[in-house]
């Protein structure tokens, strides 16, 4: 059943987890001012979900939502033809998260506003941080709620609806779009089908909601303040990639409650088609906000906001080739340059959780760049025997008292090859946890955050080793106030596997590496 209500939403409060021997799994270049686009007061407004000014926009959304879901699955603006751009040509875990998502619910919103007859739309925005639950306005069973009989139930009806105009789009495809596809292991439409499997629910599990600590530690304004931290680029919007279809690497901003949000939602948003859901609108308009947000720090302090020097030539002339503008017409020759920004678009946010880095910064002579302090791992594969433990030692200055405001943030950098399956899996990382203790809850002082994977299958994305970053400040604060902390001793990272409704016979990720470092 839908949890609709925010005490619904939280669910577990309690859980502990193993942390033990047994065979238990758990218990249950460019400076400031390029992006001038991004100031002044432009005529949209996004604004937060849960501002009572969102009530007419969330009128003028579901008109716009009911007009797509009655286009013919021949328009490309029909609802579900729009979720397919996200399945076809998505980038998760690289540096083209932000501009790619950007661009997409950005002609997104102008097909909303043309759709809609609502001169003045603007895609509201999930304040995750400030209302950890799904807002109310989509809980009930108007179209904002993909279990409303609008949506098609299911992915059986929606192969059937959709096969003939799925071979329609293939053979239409540019040569340009070929090769996107074929990189991402998408290159005819049985692979198309192949990727598609299991990405769409029934109504009765469109959504699978689940709150508990673990999301609401990723979405947490210390979780935040630290995804915002970073100074440069390469540090912010996650790892450095030689193309949009390959996944290699997730900053804390969308490790943490980009991939947390999309399953505690679960259902569709749990998968590349995670579009159906009218929320997922609501939640990237959040993520592009706080790139916003982040932008309008470094240009507070001087630094720059974009990749630099040759890195800056790679990312903007990435290719984004499957965007369909508000009259059902492709965006011809789009590259990740053009939303380096937001431009055209026009848009500006209601501030939100995360505002106060711009109010607070100050002018910086360099950007810091991370620091990186390698650790000893107990062993090199993950499974549901023993925790993995990693033992490194930082300057004695991170770790003092003092270091709670002089000194950088701290993370974990956690180097795995992902299951094959990993629907369902969480990786909980402990920092200093109780020696000899068995169970930990989620309240101790150690819990520093959780891994999870976004899509139940890689999607093209994952051929290699994929890091993680965990934020551990928040953690280390704790530990200190304890008194758990001591200076000078290394830092014990352990990582322990989770599953949720998944059984696994046998349960082995390789780890290349864990390390520490600096934001």
């Amino acid at each position: 059943m839908m949890n609709d209500c925010k005490n619904q939403s939280v669910g577990v409060s309690r859980r502990e987890f193993l942390v033990a021997s047994g065979t238990a799994v758990l218990a249950s270049g460019v400076k400031a001012g390029s992006a001038r686009a991004q100031a002044g007061t432009p005529p949209y407004v996004r604004r937060n979900v849960t501002d009572p000014m969102t009530a007419a926009t969330l009128q003028s959304y579901k008109n716009a939502i009911t007009a797509m879901l009655n286009l013919p699955p021949t328009d490309p603006r029909n609802w579900y033809r729009n979720a397919l751009i996200h399945l076809l040509d998505c980038p998760h875990g690289n540096w083209w998260l932000l501009p790619w998502h950007r661009g997409y619910i950005g002609w997104f919103e102008q097909t909303c506003r043309a759709l809609s007859g609502d001169s003045n739309f603007a895609l509201p925005y999930w304040d995750w941080t400030a209302g950890p639950y799904i807002p109310s306005a989509f809980t009930d069973n108007s179209v904002l709620n993909p279990a409303n009989p609008a949506f098609i139930d299911g992915y059986a009806a929606f192969q059937q609806q959709f096969t003939d105009p799925v071979n329609t789009f293939y053979a239409g495809l540019t040569s340009g779009q070929q090769n996107e596809l074929s990189l991402r292991g998408m290159a005819t439409p049985a692979d198309f089908w192949s990727n598609a499997s299991g990405a769409l629910f029934p109504s009765s599990q469109a959504r699978q909601p689940n709150f508990d600590p673990t999301v609401l530690n990723s979405v947490a304004l210390s979780t935040i303040l630290d995804a915002l931290a970073p100074a440069t680029f390469l540090d912010f919007g996650s790892d450095k990639a030689q193309a949009h279809s390959e996944m290699v690497g997730f900053g804390i901003l969308e490790g943490q409650p980009h991939n947390n949000i999309h399953n505690a939602v679960g259902g569709d948003m749990s998968e590349f088609l995670s579009p159906v859901d009218p929320i997922f609108f609501m939640h990237h308009s959040n993520i592009d906000r706080l790139w916003d947000v982040w932008t309008r720090k470094q240009q507070a302090q001087n630094l720059p906001t974009l990749p630099e020097g040759a890195d800056l030539a790679a990312w903007q002339n990435e290719p984004f080739l499957f965007y369909i503008n508000s009259a059902g017409q492709s965006v011809p020759n789009g590259k990740a340059g053009d939303y380096a920004t937001i431009g055209p678009f026009n848009y500006t946010y209601q501030p939100g959780s995360g505002e106060n880095v711009v109010q607070q910064a100050a002018p910086r002579l360099l950007a810091q760049k991370e620091k990186i302090f390698q650790t000893t791992l107990s062993k090199t594969t993950l499974d549901f025997q023993q925790p993995m433990t990693a033992t490194g030692s930082v300057p004695a200055a991170l770790t003092h008292p003092a270091a709670a405001v002089a000194t950088p943030p701290l993370f974990a950098r956690i180097t795995l090859q992902p299951p094959e399956n990993r629907r369902g899996v969480r990786l909980h990382v402990l920092v200093n946890s109780p020696e000899g203790a068995r169970n930990v809850g989620f309240s101790d002082p150690s819990f520093a955050g959780t891994i999870t994977f976004f899509g139940s299958h890689g999607h093209g994305h994952m051929a290699g080793p994929v890091s993680f970053d965990v934020p551990l400040t928040e953690a280390l604060k704790r530990l200190r106030a304890a008194g758990r902390l001591k200076v000078g001793e290394p830092l014990r990272i352990q990582v322990v596997p989770d599953t949720q409704g998944v059984t696994l016979s046998t349960f082995q990720v390789p780890v290349k590496s864990i390390s520490i470092g600096t934001l």
